[in-house]
């Protein structure tokens, strides 16, 4: 749906990071100190270690059983004796496995083949400062260990939403302050760092969150993207254990197994994980002050503020990226420094960063994934923007760049020059294409241009009701960026090849919502099995196919919970004997017989996708339909363009007739620039959605 675009191909950079510390007598750290790895001292005799996983079951173990399955995993394994595995268990409504009761707190310690009881506690919420901390202390105590790691289990929801959604209490979240605020306690009681700091849980491997873990864990390991398989495998966490090491091979075994796990389920094409040295990570922390004091100087210049914004918009991105989704606003850092080449410090934060993440895996439509992520407001929330900047952000450079491009937002940044017309330039005269043009004090806030796309189907009496009015209905087809551009004029034209997207033959509400060089990524709102989701697919370049590539479903996900921030922990394997309805907004509109019209309230509609014999296929199909003649639908254009704070700008609304029928499109498709209708009529409708 969208003409590959234009990369420059940067070679791969050769740099040497230098770190210099001063030398004294002793090996002296940087605040004059003993070196880190001499400042401390073992809590355990050699080769013991301490495992201490905080489950919070939440609605994932309360729906699936999911925490349960994960204990499966862990009491099938022989754990060895010089292993303390200690779990805690609650934060869910209902248990389904192991005879765990929802209505208190329990400590077991993990055993071949079941769990002990160590003891029960009244019903608290774990998603707060002390009940995490109680568990912390309980373990340091009475289970101390030469090597000692804390997982977290349950949803996660980045650096704004934090982890551990208790189910119990309203679905309350350890954030990053409370963890801190435990971890910080717990440490007056410990001789030594813990070797790990581990989560089981969706886009936790963000720069906040290894930021504040850097005090008291050498390692942590957590994923960018969401878990789609069920979480880690433990039976590979047990083998790592067994086998000598440190936080860092105890990482890698995880991730492989995590990866292994997802691949056997046929879910690896997204799936993320990644281990972060944390003293290699205050190289980062510094590479990043020096980068977004970069940023900050970039505002001053002419399109500074695009490159920077188009640099995060074009990095690999995390978690909801859409309206139905919604929106995580995490995107790689790494990925972000390699596109922001002319940022002062960008190179020298990619290489930090190269070094800091020791262990990285990921899937293919991942392969941008540096493994540690950072939050950039693409989609702009005041709410969110000050939760963060008040709150979370760590970088004082960070704040500075943030405050001088979000702390005063103008009123219109972006301005049409043109906001919708024919193009009448040369060849161009009258063909069908539909214009807009920008003017040049918008560069600098341009974010995406994009298109909607909307049919118009008449009612069955041949437009009108008998009464003099005519009967409408706009059925809103999505948002595509499929369209031709002029960067240096800012003007953008439309390529209306009389095409959409479609399941099995289904026109999809369509979102495209990360676009790399690599791949396309695009959601749409379906039923499946009577439960509303989001269908996420991706198109996938590749020359060796016609078209240029070819599209791959990679699953249904729920996406984040609009109230909690949850962010869904799952993608569902599509399986062609599911139920699937496509959903389309949609609205009923009569137009009077003296022109004014009136609209219904927008609904939405629903289609039934017919199975095919080879299950659910993504493609592209004409629009229309096979047989109809090519008069009976019409369709609207209107130019959408997103500016850097979020906010959508619309052009004009051009009218198309179709040129051709379904059967003629799909026997001869429309090339690039050749439209397959003609513009019926321009109207007024900029900035305004017409639905």
């Amino acid at each position: 749906m969208k003409r590959k675009k234009s990369f420059k191909a940067w070679g791969a950079i050769a740099l040497s990071v230098l770190l210099l510390f001063a030398v004294c007598l002793f090996g002296c750290a940087p605040n004059g100190g003993p070196p880190d790895t001499d400042h401390y001292t073992k809590m355990g005799d050699d080769g013991t270690w301490g495992v201490y996983l905080y489950m919070c079951g939440s609605n994932l173990e309360t729906k699936f059983g999911a925490a349960g399955k994960n204990l499966d995993e862990i009491i099938s394994e022989d754990i060895p004796d010089n292993v303390n595995f200690i779990v805690e268990t609650g934060g869910a409504a209902k248990w389904r496995s192991h005879g765990i009761d929802s209505s208190v707190l329990t400590r077991f310690k993990a055993q071949k083949g079941n769990l002990t009881t160590l003891s029960t506690l009244p019903l608290d919420n774990m998603g707060s400062e002390e009940t995490f901390e109680s568990f912390l202390t309980f373990c340091v105590r009475n289970y101390p260990a030469s090597r000692m790691c804390v997982i977290l289990w349950d949803h996660g929801g980045g650096s704004l939403e934090g982890v551990a959604n208790d189910e119990n209490f309203g679905y309350d979240a350890l954030t990053l302050d409370e963890i801190n605020k435990a971890f910080a306690s717990v440490k007056k009681i410990m001789t030594d760092k813990f070797e790990m700091v581990g989560f089981d849980a969706c886009l936790m491997s963000n720069y906040e969150t290894i930021d504040m873990l850097s005090p008291y864990a050498r390692y942590v390991v957590g994923s960018e993207e969401i878990e789609p398989s069920g979480g880690w495998n433990y039976n590979a966490l047990i083998g790592g254990l067994t086998k000598e090491g440190n936080g860092e091979t105890l990482g890698k075994e995880i991730c492989d197994g995590y990866f292994q796990k997802c691949a056997d389920d046929n879910k690896q094409s997204t799936a993320t994980l990644a281990v972060t040295d944390t003293e290699k990570f205050k190289t980062v922390k510094s590479a990043f002050e020096d980068m977004t004091a970069g940023m900050f100087r970039s505002v001053e210049e002419a399109a500074g503020i695009h490159a920077v914004a188009q640099g995060a918009n074009e990095a690999q991105k995390f978690g909801g990226n859409s309206d139905y989704e919604g929106y995580s606003n995490l995107v790689d850092m790494k990925d972000f420094a390699d596109n922001a080449v002319d940022v002062g410090g960008s190179s020298q934060l990619s290489a930090a960063i190269g070094e800091a993440v020791i262990y990285n895996v990921y899937g293919k439509s991942k392969s941008r994934s540096g493994g540690v992520s950072f939050f950039y407001p693409l989609h702009f929330d005041g709410a969110q923007y000050e939760k963060y900047y008040n709150g979370i952000c760590p970088s004082d450079n960070y704040k500075k760049y943030l405050n001088a491009v979000y702390g005063s937002i103008p009123d219109d940044p972006i301005k049409f020059i043109d906001c919708g017309s024919k193009a009448d330039d040369g060849d161009k005269a009258d063909d069908g294409s539909f214009r807009i043009k920008l003017s040049e004090s918008s560069r600098n806030y341009i974010l995406s241009v994009d298109f909607d796309l909307l049919e118009i189907t008449y009612s069955d009496d041949g437009q009108s009701d008998g009464q003099g009015a005519s009967n409408f209905t706009l059925c809103h087809l999505g948002r595509d960026n499929d369209r031709l551009s002029d960067q240096a004029e800012l003007t953008y034209t439309s390529n209306f090849r009389g095409i959409w997207l479609t399941l099995n033959g289904c026109k999809l509400y369509v979102t495209p919502v990360e676009d790399t060089e690599e791949h396309i990524i695009f959601t749409a709102p379906i039923r499946l099995n009577g439960a509303v989701t989001n269908l996420k697919f991706e198109f996938i370049w590749d020359d060796g196919y016609s078209g240029g590539g070819y599209y791959k479903i990679l699953g249904a996900w729920e996406g984040i919970d609009e109230f909690t921030g949850m962010s869904n922990k799952e993608i569902k394997s599509i399986s062609p004997d599911d139920r699937i309805e496509v959903i389309y907004p949609s609205c009923q509109y009569t137009m009077q017989p003296d022109g004014t019209v009136k609209g219904s309230k927008e609904e939405m509609l629903e289609e039934l996708v017919p199975k095919g014999e080879d299950g659910y296929k993504i493609s592209e199909e004409p629009l229309g339909e096979s047989g109809a003649p090519k008069e009976n639908r019409a369709y609207i254009y209107q130019f959408v363009v997103t500016d850097i704070f979020g906010n959508e700008h619309y052009s004009d609304a051009a009218v198309f007739f179709m040129n051709y029928s379904y059967d003629e499109l799909k026997a001869n498709p429309m090339p690039d620039g050749e439209s397959a209708g003609y513009i019926y009529g321009i109207y007024g409708m900029s900035d305004k959605s017409i639905l």
